[in-house]
């Protein structure tokens, strides 16, 4: 094998063409890591919502919470099943609820404002969720009008303050404290009295879903319940499966992102491409003396593929130090911001780093191996004929 220090003085050799290319690759890997970044910090706000042993009962051939409705017979019906967990006061682990749309500041303009879920709730959902913690104030007091607000939505809002009243529907509510839920998406809701929600949205004796705990290994078994019971019309999905499905946008905003970032791909490649074959054309020489020493036309293939992957890799290191650059520069790492109603912080992944090494491995490898193939076929005669 060819020395890789041979291929290192080379590059530096040629420090303008070197250069010139690794700053094209390091253009389409910070590309990469921004989109990762938001990609990775969106998916993890969804998926953090998910408990384990923890479901959702929706009814059937309904995909959203507000598009579901379950009776109070039906209520009652699943509420009894043995599979269902129960806390310390024998109390079933069944969080009844309704969700609807809520607009957190109605007098700003609509490209200021994000729409997400107030959710009715009993007291038991505080339990049920058990991610949720208060952070300050308190939790609503049954039937009155106030309302807990999400620490990423009272972040987002100031007019969401603990003590101040909010117009929604028929009334004035009083923010009476903020939550969190380990960074999940429940962290851009507001929560309030269920029966009272109810009320003001005529929705009668009945809720949109259920949330459930479930004891350990009953998964199965409720499902096969719910399913011979010809009282209730329901579907049973995992949170854990249900807001994976809900994170199915994401992968359409990183497959867009992906097709931007291809394109420029493309043109770092016969940028690295044109970059080797100007060194192939210079050193034809040095290939000869390469080739006269012993080295064989694999040897001269893989050192010239080498030099262009370092290339890529030296491109790679240069993009994820200018995505991190660009990301603590205009405050998207630190900030919130939205897709519709998720509220999440960019996040610098392991995953992110990883994936700009491999897209400026395969940029070099992809430009360097035509040049390399051809530098390969370089007859010892001729090549020695240009020293």
């Amino acid at each position: 094998m060819i020395p890789i220090r041979y291929n290192l003085r080379s590059l530096m050799v040629r420090r303008a063409t070197s250069l010139m290319t690794a700053l094209v690759v390091a253009l389409v890997v910070m590309i990469l890591f921004i989109l990762s970044g938001f990609v990775a910090g969106l998916r993890q706000t969804v998926l953090k919502t998910a408990v384990p042993d923890t479901f959702i009962v929706l009814s059937r051939g309904t995909a959203t919470e507000p598009d579901s409705y379950l009776t109070l017979d039906q209520y009652k019906i699943i509420k009894s099943h043995a599979q269902i967990a129960t806390n310390a006061k024998g109390q079933t682990l069944v969080s009844p609820e309704m969700v609807t749309g809520f607009n957190p500041a109605p007098d700003e303009p609509a490209s200021k404002v994000i729409f997400t879920h107030l959710r009715g709730v009993y007291p038991i959902a505080y339990e049920v969720h058990r991610g949720m913690k208060l952070e300050s104030g308190r939790w609503p007091a049954g039937g009155a009008a106030e309302m807990v607000v999400g620490r990423k939505l009272a972040a987002r809002f100031p007019n969401l303050a603990i003590g101040s009243d909010f117009r929604f529907g028929k009334r004035d509510w009083k923010i009476v404290g903020v939550f969190s839920d380990r960074d999940s998406a429940r962290e851009s809701e507001v929560l309030t009295d269920l029966d009272l929600l109810t009320q003001d949205f005529h929705m009668g004796h009945g809720f949109n879903l259920l949330h459930v705990i479930l004891k350990p290994g009953m998964e199965d078994a409720f499902k096969s319940s719910l399913t011979t019971d010809s009282r209730v019309r329901v579907d049973v999905i995992s949170e854990h499966e249900f807001y994976t499905r809900q994170t199915d946008f994401v992968d359409q905003l990183r497959a867009l992102g992906l097709a931007v970032a291809l394109i420029l791909a493309i043109g770092s490649i016969f940028g690295a491409m044109n970059t080797m074959y100007s060194a192939v054309t210079r050193r034809t020489g040095e290939i000869g003396v390469l080739r006269a020493l012993g080295f064989n036309r694999r040897s001269v293939l893989l050192s010239f593929v080498s030099e262009s992957i370092l290339l890529g890799i030296a491109g790679a290191i240069v993009g994820e130090i200018l995505g991190i650059v660009l990301a603590t520069a205009t405050g998207i790492s630190s900030q919130l911001m939205n897709v519709g109603q998720f509220i999440f912080r960019f996040q610098m992944t392991p995953g992110a780093f990883i994936s700009g090494l491999i897209a400026g491995i395969m940029i070099g490898a992809l430009g360097g191996l035509l040049p390399a193939w051809r530098a390969s076929r370089i007859g010892v005669i001729d090549s020695l004929r240009a020293v």
